[in-house]
C-alpha cells in the first residue's frame, strides 16, 4: 500500500510541475513578444491620445523586425494628446539604435489587423536616449480617418458626377452658351469664316512685311553708296563735305559781303547814300508828287497838251 502511494504522489508532482512549466512558458509568450524571455530588455515610455486597440504584449518592430512588446498600458489623462501610457520592452542588443530623434507611431498588421508600435530610429551615430525615457510619438492617421476622407471623398466625387450630368443634360437641350455651342453651329461657321479672313489678313501683312523690308534694304544701299561718295569724295554733297575751297569761298564772300554792309552803313558811296541819306528820298517823293498831278491835269486837260488835226 505504501508503495502504491508513492507512485501516486510522485506522479502528482511530476504533473504540478509540468503544469508550472507550460504555466511559465505561456506566460513567457505573452509577456516575450515574440522575443526570448532569456534576453535583457530595457524600456521607454510614449504617451498616445487613442491606442486604436493595441494590446498589452503587442509586439514592438524596428524596420519590421520584432524586437520587443508592449508591457503596459494606463489611463493617465494629462492633457488632451497624453492620455494614454505605453510602456515598452526592446532587446538591450538594439538599444544603441534608439538616438535622439527617435519616435515611435501605432501599426496595424494589414488594414484592419491587430496593432504594434513601429520604432521611427533618429539619426546615426546620435546621442543614445536613457532607458525610461519618454519617446515622442508620430500620428500618421489613423484606419478610421482614412475611412472618414474616403467617404467625404466619395461624396463629393459623387456631387460632382451629379452636377456634370446635369451640366450635360442642359447642354444636350441646348440651354446657356455651351448648349448653344453643342447644338447650334452657326458660332461654328463664324469662326471658321474669321479664321479665313484672318489668314487673308496675315497673308496681306506678310506681303507687306516683305516690301517694307525691301524699301529698307535699298534706302540702306542707297545710303550706303552716298557714304561711299562722300568718303571717297565724289559728287557734289562729296565736295562739300570734304573739299575746303567751298568753305574758303563762303567764308571770302562773307567777309567781302560784310565790307559792303559796313560801307553802307557808315553812308560811303552811293548805296551808303541812298540807305543813309533822305535827300534823294524826299526829292524822289516830290518828282513823285509832280510826275501824278502832270498826268492828273493831262487827264483833265488833254487838248491843252495835244493838239489834233485831220486836214
Amino acid at each position: 500500500m505504501k508503495n502504491t502511494i508513492g507512485v501516486r504522489w510522485g506522479n502528482l508532482r511530476v504533473g504540478i510541475l509540468l503544469t508550472i512549466v507550460i504555466i511559465l512558458l505561456f506566460w513567457a509568450s505573452l509577456m516575450g513578444g515574440g522575443t526570448s524571455i532569456f534576453h535583457t530588455k530595457a524600456k521607454f515610455v510614449c504617451y498616445f491620445k487613442n491606442i486604436n486597440g493595441l494590446l498589452t504584449g503587442s509586439p514592438v518592430w524596428l524596420a519590421g523586425v520584432e524586437i520587443g512588446n508592449v508591457k503596459s498600458i494606463e489611463f493617465v489623462n494629462l492633457d488632451s494628446l497624453r492620455q494614454i501610457k505605453v510602456t515598452c520592452n526592446v532587446r538591450k542588443a538594439i538599444w544603441h539604435m534608439l538616438t535622439v530623434g527617435t519616435k515611435v507611431q501605432l501599426g496595424t498588421i494589414g488594414l484592419i489587423g491587430d496593432k504594434y508600435v513601429e520604432i521611427l530610429p533618429g539619426s546615426v551615430g546620435g546621442t543614445v536616449i536613457k532607458e525610461w525615457d519618454v519617446v515622442p510619438t508620430h500620428d500618421p492617421g489613423d484606419v478610421n480617418s482614412m475611412f472618414a476622407a474616403g467617404e467625404e471623398a466619395l461624396d463629393k466625387a459623387g456631387n460632382l458626377v451629379a452636377n456634370l450630368d446635369t451640366v450635360l443634360f442642359r447642354m444636350k437641350e441646348g440651354e446657356g452658351t455651351l448648349g448653344q455651342l453643342a447644338v447650334n453651329d452657326e458660332l461654328y461657321v463664324k469662326l471658321t469664316t474669321l479664321s479665313a479672313n484672318l489668314s487673308l489678313l496675315v497673308k496681306d501683312l506678310q506681303g507687306n512685311q516683305e516690301r517694307l523690308v525691301g524699301s529698307i534694304e535699298r534706302m540702306s544701299r542707297s545710303i550706303t553708296d552716298l557714304t561711299d561718295q562722300v568718303n571717297e569724295n565724289r559728287g557734289t554733297l562729296g565736295k562739300i563735305i570734304t573739299d575746303p575751297q567751298l568753305y574758303d569761298n563762303l567764308a571770302a564772300s562773307t567777309a567781302k559781303l560784310d565790307s559792303i554792309m559796313y560801307k553802307i552803313n557808315m553812308a560811303e558811296g552811293s548805296m551808303g547814300m541812298l540807305v543813309n541819306d533822305t535827300a534823294l528820298y524826299v526829292e524822289v517823293t516830290d518828282l513823285m508828287i509832280r510826275v501824278n498831278n502832270l498826268i492828273s491835269d493831262i487827264q483833265k486837260n488833254p487838248r491843252k497838251y495835244f493838239k489834233f488835226s485831220v486836214f
